[in-house]
């Protein structure tokens, strides 16, 4: 068990080299959302070194939960589906820019026919002799010559050249302790060993080579493991006929307590499954070299070596393409996006998309600008597998109308999209991810066009996948935060309520204690309008904290307001905290003949105090504020009055001028809000007014707010 430590840096980067016809139905079934984590985990042991990936990850400090774990389910639970995703996506993506020369691939081929025998042998075995965990049984099968892949990928100095030209293994092990000190079933026993399994998992790598007279005192999965071993590269069907039994196969036969018929019948059925396999996965069975022993290595992969390098720059477009659309703010601006890259992409100029109804098993086309007029007015049906949309929304390939065997024939639904886009036929795409139909891709197309998209199709079919997955983070996005928007404005509400609960109280006092007041004061004293004002003050605070608890507030109502004399009031209620205590001179200049405006008194109130309120603050002592009103000032053929305020003052500077009636940075100011000028702008607005300001520095600033001398029924908000 001592690895050279040259050997062990290499073996702990996991250079394994895998099947790529397995990673790349790893991708496909993972992208089409359907498959179990049974299907993924059986799909990662049919190679040796995706499961041992897997099972070194999920066994990491990182991730490693207090058992360590031997199944490939629970791996795959573990990492989960994205991890998964990712580390394979990396795999095809080092496969594809890497490459493997020929020899490798007839060496690794050989390694995962052999490797997938013992394992299918190990666990029909494992039955026989009632071993109690069939599938640690198969993964042992599975992972006994994973030395020999990771000595071949951690690109040990002629190690593939010895895999190729020894033909027994127990010469490859003296080789290996000649060249590298060490041999393959110890570099995978100490590998296996690093993940601490609760079983003889490694002994059973360890020991698969040792003598035949030594195995018989080892654990029953070690025998299992060395017995699957020696007899897949053995003729059992010879020997039944013949009747001259190996030395090996007697051991095997005694110390496992099963006849040579149980045996052959293992080794056939191994022998046909592994077969199957690597016919469904497209790696062709090489003619047998001379000797049995080269069974072991019959398997010569075909690499899918064009097929792995489109698959790399489609990862690479999908994640550029994933990363672009995240970062989009509308559903709209996705589909405009996908549109033009499905023209970049494919040459693809007439292309809809087709929605799944949230509510009904119907197919629409949503209302966006470029789509055609006709098509949003169809509804295909989803559950009558009459049109060819329909039958792709609910299954997983792109189809055509031109296809020679489709699913269902076009109907006239097919026939109406076609015709819509302006094209002889139609190409459907679905867009799908995790399960779930958002809808189909629409392309219309001519019959050559279609034969020149044929061979695109796939890359087409994830292009689509990409994209649903875009609009479904969007989705998914959009409603969390109306979710969180929700809950934040409920528990908004109900604080708002507790405040206006808690202040109501004290503001009544307030209003009864100066009702009280106004009573006692003698008749010809000039205060009881002053307390009226201030009394009109308290209700109007306590109107502004029952808006703040009901956001669906009624609008303001319409009152008749006399400008003069609510100026004059304020000014007496107001005057001295704001101006007078300061030194700041007031001058008024309010028309006589000014007659009433309708509009509402509160919010007239809240306009003036706050340009005060902005006033006072930016004017010394010895300044001047000039409150001015007139009426008859005509506009566009409308009457308004107006109201000025003139100060001498500093002026604004040209940066505040342009943002001047939009909320302001609470940090420019501390202790304000920065939002005075912004409500002001918004209570003219709702007044149908009109507010202008002209300013510059060091020569003051002077406000004009237009009123309309009758209130326009009607009439939206203005501001200028």
């Amino acid at each position: 068990m001592q690895i050279p430590e040259a050997i062990r840096d290499s073996v702990e980067a996991l250079r394994l080299p895998s099947m790529p016809q397995v990673l790349l139905r790893f991708l496909d079934l993972v992208e089409d959302g359907q498959a179990s984590l049974d299907d993924l985990a059986a799909l990662v042991g049919q190679d040796p070194s995706l499961s041992a990936r897997f099972l070194a990850v999920a066994n990491s400090p990182f991730l490693r939960r207090n058992q360590p774990s031997t199944s490939l389910a629970g791996c795959l639970n573990t990492l989960g589906p994205r991890l998964a995703r990712t580390i394979v996506q990396c795999l095809v993506i080092d496969r594809g820019l890497s490459g493997t020369d020929a020899e490798n691939v007839y060496r690794l081929g050989g390694i995962w026919g052999h490797s997938l025998r013992v394992a299918e042998m190990a666990r029909a075995m494992a039955v026989l002799t009632r071993y109690h965990d069939c599938e640690v049984a198969y993964l042992a099968g599975l992972l006994h010559d994973i030395g020999q892949l990771l000595l071949l990928g951690s690109g040990a100095e002629h190690y593939g050249e010895w895999l190729q030209n020894v033909p027994l293994e127990a010469k490859l092990r003296d080789v290996e302790e000649l060249l590298y000190h060490t041999d393959h079933a110890a570099i995978g026993a100490w590998l296996v060993d690093q993940w601490q399994p609760s079983s003889f998992l490694s002994d059973a790598i360890l020991f698969h080579h040792q003598d035949r007279g030594d195995i018989v005192d080892a654990d029953l999965l070690s025998k299992i493991v060395w017995s699957c071993h020696a007899i897949d590269t053995l003729d059992l069907e010879s020997s039944l006929s013949s009747g001259d039994i190996p030395p090996e196969l007697a051991t095997v036969s005694s110390m496992l307590e099963l006849d040579l018929a149980a045996l052959c019948a293992l080794q056939r059925q191994a022998r046909e499954k592994v077969a199957a396999l690597a016919g469904l996965l497209g790696i062709t069975e090489g003619a047998d070299q001379d000797g049995d022993s080269q069974r072991s290595r019959q398997y010569q992969p075909a690499f899918p070596d064009d097929e792995l390098e489109a698959r790399v720059r489609d990862l690479a477009v999908m994640q550029l393409l994933q990363r672009d659309l995240s970062q989009l703010c509308r559903e709209e601006e996705i589909l405009v996006a996908v549109h033009e890259c499905a023209r970049i992409l494919f040459g693809a100029g007439k292309l809809a998309f087709l929605y799944t109804d949230a509510e009904r098993p119907l197919l629409s086309a949503p209302a966006l600008a470029g789509q055609p007029l006709l098509l949003q007015q169809l509804e295909i049906r989803l559950d009558s597998g009459r049109s060819l949309a329909a039958a792709v929304a609910q299954g997983r390939e792109p189809r055509s109308s031109f296809d020679k065997e489709p699913p269902v024939p076009p109907s006239l639904v097919d026939l109406q999209v076609a015709r819509a886009l302006g094209s002889e036929g139609v190409l459907y795409v679905p867009m799908s991810t995790a399960g779930r139909q958002v809808g189909v891709m629409a392309y219309g197309l001519s019959p050559a066009q279609h034969a020149r998209l044929r061979g695109k199709l796939p890359r087409m079919a994830r292009f689509a996948q990409q994209a649903a997955a875009s609009i479904e983070g969007w989705r998914a996005m959009r409603g969390n935060e109306e979710r969180m928007a929700a809950t934040l404005n409920s528990r908004f509400q109900q604080h708002a309520r507790k405040v206006v609960h808690e202040a109501g109280n004290p503001l009544g006092i307030i209003k009864n204690y100066l009702t009280i007041v106004a009573q006692k004061l003698p008749p010809e004293l000039a205060a009881g309008q002053e307390l009226e004002i201030l009394g009109e003050e308290v209700d109007r605070v306590a109107l502004i904290l029952q808006r703040l608890g009901d956001l669906s507030e009624p609008p303001p109502a319409t009152d008749s307001v006399d400008l003069n004399g609510m100026i004059s009031g304020l000014l007496a209620l107001y005057g001295e905290s704001l101006f007078a205590a300061r030194g700041i001179v007031v001058e008024k200049e309010l028309s006589p003949s000014l007659l009433p405006v309708a509009g509402n008194r509160d919010s007239i109130k809240q306009i003036l105090l706050n340009l005060w309120s902005n006033a006072a603050e930016a004017l010394s002592s010895g300044d001047r504020l000039s409150i001015g009103t007139a009426d008859n000032v005509i506009l566009n053929g409308r009457f308004y009055v107006e109201i000025r305020l003139s100060d001498s003052g500093p002026g604004l500077p040209p940066d505040v001028m342009q943002c001047l009636f939009q909320p302001l940075d609470a940090r420019r100011r501390p202790g304000h809000s920065g939002i005075g000028l912004s409500i002001v702008a918004s209570l003219i607005e709702g007044l149908d007014g009109l507010i202008t300001c002209r300013s510059s520095v060091g020569s003051g600033t002077s406000f004009v707010i237009l009123l309309p001398q009758e209130m326009k029924l009607g009439a939206g908000p203005r501001c200028a």
